[in-house]
């Protein structure tokens, strides 16, 4: 159930990604550090919006990983503690 949800959250979200690709068409100039690019207002949003979820992904896994790791250390002392008692 959960797998259909996120499914359709995504699909949701990629249909408005295409809407809003198809009403932002004009071109834009962007400036790196070290170039400057003439680049469609859709590419744009797509390139920054792809960025921010990479971005939330590794967070968000950084910060399971930190959770998980908490969970056992406190499962390992309190199995110490045990075998002690």
């Amino acid at each position: 159930m959960k797998a259909i949800l996120t499914l359709l959250i995504a699909v949701m979200v990629f249909i408005i990604a295409l809407a809003l690709g198809a009403q932002n068409d004009q071109l834009v100039s962007v400036n790196y550090l070290i170039a400057q690019s003439e680049l469609r207002l859709s590419s744009l949003m797509a390139v920054c919006f792809f960025f921010g979820v990479i971005v939330m992904a590794v967070f968000s896994t950084l910060l399971a990983m930190r959770s998980k790791w908490k969970a056992l250390r406190q499962s390992h002392k309190t199995s110490h503690a045990d075998k002690d008692s």
